[in-house]
């Protein structure tokens, strides 16, 4: 976790702490479908808590955000995709598809650090994209976040919009030392069980 959430050490932009941010999401929302993308964020979510609504993707990178898409439009119940910026940039059409859609029960979140961090914190270009922009582009309501307290704001915004919304978080590089486990169909037949009815 970073020592300094908000603010970063080489004198860059502020960044908030995915630690806390996650921690915020669970708190606001403790019975929401939570959709994560592989390695950093579904690593995050596992720390904080391991639950039957977490539902990890592993080796999917780019289908986050449409995953989350497909489970909002079939249940009633509120449903957050924690995603990241390479699996975003993969996949910046799905936004279009959550805006034409437009479900009042699907907040996508961004946490953007600015690298993919699970296969060793190479460079992913999200600098060169404005994330909010590209959502507000395609008609997806946006907000943005760069510390702790402003994504606390921005998530309670985006869950008050009637209608589906994006929040772009920027975010400190984590290494995350939880793991979720890798029993794959474990993982599926758990979160179906606890959307069942839903």
């Amino acid at each position: 976790m970073s020592s300094d959430p908000g603010t970063d050490p080489n004198g860059g932009p502020a960044r908030a702490d995915q630690f806390r941010c996650t921690a915020a999401v669970l708190e606001a929302t403790p019975d929401a479908a939570v959709v994560s993308n592989l390695g950093v964020a579904s690593y995050v979510l596992a720390g904080v808590e391991d639950r039957d609504r977490n539902c990890y993707l592993w080796g999917s990178m780019g289908v986050t955000t449409p995953v989350g898409l497909g489970i909002a439009l079939e249940s009633d119940e509120q449903v957050t995709v924690l995603d990241g910026d390479g699996s975003t940039l993969l996949s910046l059409g799905a936004l279009a598809t959550v805006a034409r859609h437009d479900p009042p029960n699907l907040v996508v979140v961004v946490f953007d650090n600015a690298e993919f961090a699970t296969t060793g914190g190479q460079p992913s270009g999200s600098e060169l994209v404005d994330f909010a922009a590209v959502a507000e582009g395609v008609g997806l309501r946006a907000f943005e976040a760069d510390s702790d307290e402003s994504f606390l704001d921005a998530y309670a915004d985006a869950l008050e919009h009637d209608g589906a919304a994006l929040v772009a978080c920027r975010v400190e590089p984590v290494e995350p030392e939880s793991r979720p486990t890798l029993d794959f169909p474990h993982i599926a037949r758990r979160f179906r069980k606890s959307m069942d009815g839903a």
